[in-house]
């Protein structure tokens, strides 16, 4: 297994457990896998103990999934995207009314 670059979505801090979880997104030989991490650290830890404990997690995770768990991601083409952008702008200005 060779990992080529692993990705954070937005860290988050979650007081209720008193742990930073983000989504994690590990290339691996051309594909792209996500796995969901948390690491318990208080709010003023050092962001690279933060990162290298998300970081860790996810590994661990890639390297211990069957397919089955492994959440496989296509890059999405460009009218998809922006299609999916303009139902969602829809949807905030009109609420309801537009569906």
């Amino acid at each position: 297994m060779k990992i080529e670059k692993v990705q954070f979505d937005s860290v988050r801090y979650n007081p209720e457990i008193g742990a930073f979880e983000t989504l994690v997104k590990i290339h691996d030989h051309g594909q792209t896998f996500s796995y969901p991490a948390q690491v318990k650290a208080p709010l003023h830890a050092e962001y690279s103990i933060i990162a290298r404990g998300l970081s860790q997690a996810a590994r661990n995770a890639h390297k211990n999934a069957s397919g089955k768990t492994r959440l496989h991601h296509a890059t999405p083409s460009k009218s998809v995207v922006a299609d999916a952008s303009q139902k969602n702008l829809l949807n905030r200005l009109l609420g309801s009314a537009a569906a």
